[in-house]
């Protein structure tokens, strides 16, 4: 039995942390940040519909082009890939669930010894 536990301790000398609070944690953050950059979306857009006004000029317009292209396109696509690492880390919380649940199981029975 002193073998197997010394067996044990070498090759688990790494504690295992598995936490579904983490993954449902980072999940939520992540969606959190999605609306932040909508928000910032939205303001930037509007900060350029304003400015487009006092730019009428084949210039203003080019300006304002490019701004759209360079600020606006990028914070969405930023989103769209923030949106789906939270969809994913939301999904393998689910697709797990019963691996946590069973981990933390084993760990009270072990920890009831």
């Amino acid at each position: 039995m002193a073998v197997i536990d010394t067996l044990a301790q070498l090759v688990f000398k790494d504690t295992i942390v598995l936490d579904d609070e983490a993954f449902q944690k980072a999940s939520q953050d992540f969606a959190d940040l999605a609306d932040k950059l909508d928000h910032l979306y939205k303001d930037v857009d509007e900060m350029l519909a304003e400015l487009q006004k006092g730019f009428d000029t084949p210039a203003g317009h080019k300006f304002v082009s490019a701004c759209n292209k360079t600020l606006l396109e990028n914070l969405d696509k930023q989103k769209a890939v923030i949106s789906h690492v939270s969809e994913n880390l939301n999904m393998a919380k689910n697709t797990y669930q019963s691996v946590f649940t069973e981990y933390q199981e084993l760990v009270n029975l072990i920890n009831s010894n």
